[in-house]
């Protein structure tokens, strides 16, 4: 199953992608992920992992594609169901644009029903990465207030 949204948000690509490549901050943009930890030492760069812990699982992933600023890109590590995401970046003058694209192994019909409800929900989290990079502070679905760090 294949899944792509896109965004303008009216912020630098480095700062974009500064962001978006410290995959801790995924909890403040992605209500269903209550934590993310990156598990190996160093800079964030290909080949760094980390261990995220959602609503209803946890699984490790990795970073398989680090280009500054236009492109990162994850997948899980076994024994996860296989998923891999990549944010394309374009810079548009001082704007943004996020290419969020997902690739996950499930049978195909199942993808069919599962693509109608995970797409727009995906959209819904972009935005919410959208206002909380552009104003500073986000509320989730879920009810929980994020702030960013005054700049």
């Amino acid at each position: 199953m294949e899944i792509y949204n896109e965004i303008v948000i009216n912020r630098p690509i480095e700062e974009v992608f500064n962001f978006l490549s410290d995959f801790a901050n995924l909890s403040m943009w992605n209500y269903y992920v209550l934590k993310v930890s990156k598990i190996t030492d160093g800079p964030i760069t290909k080949g760094t992992v980390f261990h995220q812990v959602r609503k209803t699982d946890a699984q490790d992933f990795k970073i398989i594609t680090f280009d500054f600023p236009k492109v990162v890109a994850i997948e899980t590590l076994p024994p996860e169901r296989y998923l891999m995401m990549r944010f394309t970046l374009i810079a548009q003058g001082d704007h943004t644009k996020v290419e969020d694209a997902w690739q996950v192994k499930i049978p195909r019909v199942v993808g069919w029903f599962a693509k109608k409800k995970i797409q727009p929900a995906v959209m819904e989290n972009l935005q919410k990465l959208k206002a909380l990079l552009e104003t500073g502070k986000v509320t989730l679905q879920d009810g929980r207030i994020e702030t960013l760090p005054v700049r």
